[in-house]
C-alpha cells in the first residue's frame, strides 16, 4: 500500500510520540441505512500488533453472518492485549435527529476521552481525516485508512464491527425478511427489494 502524505505524517507522529500507549479509535455503520452507528476506542501498548488482527473489512465470508464468525475468531488475540476500551452506540433515531456527521464525531470524542482519561500517557489514533478536539490527550492524529495501517485502530474496528454485527443479527430475528444477516443494514439490491415489499422497519434511518 503506497502511503500518501497524511498517512506518512500520521504514522511518523505515532512512532516519534514519547508515550507508552496508543488509543485506536474507529467507527462502523457510517454508511448503513438501518441500525446504529458504533464507535470503539481501545488502549494498547505502543508497538503492539498481531498478524491475525487487521481492518475489520478484510475478513471474508459468504455473507454477513459468516464474516462475523471470522472476526470473532480473532477477538481472543485482542482481548489478551487490550488494556481499556470504550464503546459508544449511537441509535438510528439519534442519527436522524443530530445528523450523521455530528453524531459520529461526538461519539468518537466521548469514547476517546474516556480512554485518554484512563491512560493519559497515550497517542490517540483515529481512523479517517476528522480529528475531534481532545483536551486530555498528549497527541491526537487522524489517519486516512488508519484501520489498515495502525494495529490499535484495526483492533478497535474489529471490536466495533463485532459489536454492531451482533446487534444486527438480533434485529434479523426481530424484523425478519430484510436480510440483515446478509448485509448488516447496508443498502444492497436485496435490502432495497425488502424495503419495497415490506416498507421501512423501526430501525431504518429516515434521514
Amino acid at each position: 500500500m503506497q502511503l500518501n502524505h497524511a498517512q506518512e505524517w500520521g504514522l511518523k507522529l505515532i512512532h516519534e510520540a514519547q508515550v507508552e500507549h496508543v488509543i485506536g479509535v474507529d467507527e462502523v455503520g457510517l454508511g448503513a441505512c438501518a441500525g446504529p452507528l458504533v464507535v470503539c476506542a481501545a488502549v494498547f501498548k505502543k508497538g503492539w500488533s498481531h498478524p491475525e488482527v487487521r481492518d475489520s473489512k478484510q475478513y471474508d465470508g459468504k455473507n454477513g453472518r459468516a464474516k462475523h464468525a471470522k472476526r470473532l475468531e480473532v477477538m481472543p488475540h485482542i482481548r489478551s492485549a487490550v488494556l481499556f476500551q470504550e464503546i459508544e452506540v449511537v441509535p438510528h433515531k439519534d442519527i436522524d435527529t443530530l445528523g450523521l456527521g455530528y453524531a459520529v464525531e461526538d461519539a468518537m470524542r466521548r469514547a476517546a476521552l474516556k480512554c485518554s482519561h484512563a491512560y493519559p500517557d497515550s497517542v490517540v489514533a483515529i481512523d479517517g481525516d476528522n480529528k475531534p478536539f481532545l483536551r486530555r490527550a498528549r497527541v491526537v492524529v487522524a489517519i486516512p485508512k488508519g484501520d489498515a495501517l495502525v494495529p490499535a485502530i484495526s483492533a478497535a474496528s474489529v471490536i466495533a464491527k463485532t459489536t454492531r454485527d451482533a446487534m444486527m443479527l438480533m434485529f434479523e430475528d426481530i424484523y425478519p425478511g430484510y436480510g440483515f444477516e446478509d448485509h448488516m443494514g447496508y443498502w444492497t439490491e436485496k435490502h432495497a427489494k425488502a424495503v419495497e415489499t415490506l416498507g421501512v422497519c423501526p430501525i431504518h434511518r429516515l434521514s
